[in-house]
């Protein structure tokens, strides 16, 4: 039997993680990953390692600012499974709205992978 509160903390550090980016909060983000993470996002080359994860938030995404409302997660051996919107607004003021799926791996306690899904390129 899967241990529930194990399932609640994978969760709530999903999203955690997706709050500290709204937020821009550049620190609880770094704390939230783990040195090596690696980030697959469409539009650009895998982003290795918790420094330029961060970078990647602070100077070469296109958001602004905005916020992720996720619907739904399912978390299972390590991987947490999650699906929403983002609404949001660009740096050039054109205003996003999108549906995104992202998948994580979870490992000591901090996101390790990241997969990011779009139903359109590079957002």
């Amino acid at each position: 039997m899967r241990n529930h509160s194990v399932v609640v903390e994978r969760s709530k550090l999903v999203l955690s993680m997706l709050t500290a980016v709204d937020r821009r909060d550049w620190g609880d983000l770094a704390g939230l990953v783990t040195d090596d993470v690696v980030y697959h996002r469409p539009g650009c080359p895998p982003i290795e390692g918790a420094a330029a994860f961060v970078e990647f938030y602070r100077r070469r995404c296109i958001v602004a600012s905005g916020r992720h409302s996720v619907e739904r997660w399912v978390e299972d051996d390590g991987q947490v499974f999650c699906w929403g919107r983002f609404e949001g607004v660009t740096h050039a003021g054109v205003p996003l709205n999108e549906l995104f799926a992202d998948w994580f791996e979870v490992r000591d306690g901090r996101v390790a992978r990241r997969r990011t899904f779009f139903y359109r390129p590079a957002v």
